[in-house]
């Protein structure tokens, strides 16, 4: 096996893995509705799988090597999409916060950490409970949780994807905004 075998094999293996991750992303973006999003990233990814795969399909039968790379790239690129996924965090949730105690001191250190909280009574199992609910970007959703376990350590939540919202307020943004502003106008939920 020769170095440059190698060397195409290892580009295989990497544009295998992008388009794999590319494709996972472009996936949610389309769940969310973004379609202009969902162009681009189907473009590029496609450009990049037509070229990966006509380089292992002209030169398969003579190195097999090749398919292993593309096999093994396609493998890696689910985890590393899976997992770009997750740090992504695109899109926003509803949190259901239910405590039996401490409902207005939660609602007050959510509403310190920088998001809106509507309160509302009901009533559970075993007497009068508070339901809160806060729309998040999917990112918060930790702070969101660390916040009101902070007042009640036992509360039970729920969240689920919120599918349609007005603008949703992130604390959490900063200096990254500026740098993001772009990939927003495609992405309005990243």
């Amino acid at each position: 096996m020769s170095l440059d075998v190698l060397f195409l094999g290892g580009l295989v293996f990497l544009a295998e893995v992008l388009v794999l991750t590319i494709g996972t992303v472009r996936t949610m973006v389309t769940v969310l509705g973004e379609s202009r999003a969902a162009f681009y990233l189907g473009c590029f990814e496609m450009t990049l799988w037509v070229f990966g795969t006509s380089a292992v399909m002209l030169k398969v039968g003579d190195e097999p090597i090749l398919g292993v790379c593309y096999a093994v790239g396609f493998a890696c690129g689910n985890v590393v999409g899976i997992m770009a996924e997750k740090k992504l965090a695109l899109g926003n949730v509803v949190v259901r916060l239910i405590s039996a105690n401490g409902g207005d001191e939660i609602a007050r250190a959510v509403r310190r950490a920088g998001f809106m909280i509507t309160t509302v009574a009901g009533e559970g199992c075993h007497g009068a409970v508070s339901v809160q609910f806060v729309v998040c970007k999917r990112k918060d959703m930790k702070l969101v949780l660390s916040e009101a376990r902070g007042v009640d350590p036992d509360l039970f939540y729920t969240f689920e994807t919120a599918g349609g919202a007005s603008e949703v307020p992130s604390p959490t943004a900063g200096r990254m905004d500026r740098f993001l502003r772009p990939i927003r106008r495609l992405v309005p939920q990243f």
